[in-house]
């Protein structure tokens, strides 16, 4: 099968150049692009599954970090990284608070940027050095602090779901997210781990 990757991007020329290096480094991969949130919300509508969504910290009408929640609600487990134009150790903090698996600098090499998307692609979260966003204290996203908070009351799996209006395969999603995020294997560890963070009461 091919590795379904969807680049929400406003900028022409980037695309232009992201497309050519996939072309060039990994011609087995299929490409789609948009160029805004709403662009991107309506390819995923209509139910094509992505194998890693890039997306833009600038875009028109939302920005970056508001397009990952967006798109966490339609595809929670595809994973999603974020570029940016400039490095910004803040940015990088926000996007994995927004649910990025990884970020990378637009200028960066070709082989930093294959490197990024392959790690996240392999499930291992993806910062650039220096920053020390990697090693920052774990967070949640609201949506899944909402999980997080259930799950610590006793709720099973349809409970969350009824309680939060959302699919059981969502609720099952967030949890695998939530247990990447902490670093741990189960609802119980999760539960101590969050606790620990000051993530939940």
């Amino acid at each position: 099968m091919k590795t379904r990757v969807l680049l929400i991007d406003d900028h022409p020329l980037f695309v232009d150049g992201f497309a050519m290096m996939l072309r060039k480094s990994r011609p087995e991969w299929f490409l789609e692009s948009s160029s805004s949130t709403a662009e991107a919300l309506a390819v995923l509508r209509r139910g094509v599954d992505f194998d890693l969504i890039i997306v833009d910290v600038q875009l028109p009408e939302h920005d970056g970090f508001e397009t990952l929640g967006l798109i966490a609600e339609f595809c929670p487990s595809a994973p999603r990284m974020m570029m940016s134009g400039r490095e910004d150790g803040l940015a990088q903090l926000r996007a994995q608070q927004a649910g990025a698996r990884g970020f990378v600098v637009k200028a960066s090499p070709p082989e930093t940027i294959l490197a990024t998307i392959d790690g996240v692609l392999a499930g291992q979260p993806h910062f650039a050095r220096g920053y020390g966003s990697c090693d920052a204290t774990p967070t949640l996203s609201p949506r899944q602090t909402e999980v997080m908070e259930l799950l610590a009351i006793g709720c099973a799996n349809k409970e969350i779901r009824y309680r939060l209006n959302i699919a059981e395969r969502t609720v099952r999603a967030h949890l695998t997210e939530i247990f990447n995020v902490l670093g741990v294997n189960s609802r119980v560890q999760a539960i101590l781990r969050a606790r620990e963070l000051g993530l939940i009461e």
